[in-house]
């Protein structure tokens, strides 16, 4: 698998907590952030295609004047 560097700033709190958890785990804190990433990737596109689908029928909806009262409160 090739790989390429990747760079980007975060705040200092959440760079802490990647090198917490790379400690935990025995990780470099680059292969912390590439996990992280994967997950985040994978998760996307399982998830965004039928969120994506579920905003477009609920603005449909709308459109076709389909929709419910909802109670505040």
């Amino acid at each position: 698998m090739s790989t390429s560097t990747l760079s980007t700033k975060v705040p200092e709190d959440l760079r802490q907590d990647v090198y917490e958890i790379a400690k935990i785990e025995k990780r470099r804190p680059a292969s912390v952030v590439r996990l992280a990433i994967e997950s985040y990737v994978q998760t996307y596109f399982a998830l965004h295609p039928q969120f994506k689908a579920d905003i477009l029928e609920a603005r449909e909806s709308i459109r076709n004047g389909d929709v419910e009262d909802y109670p505040f409160g």
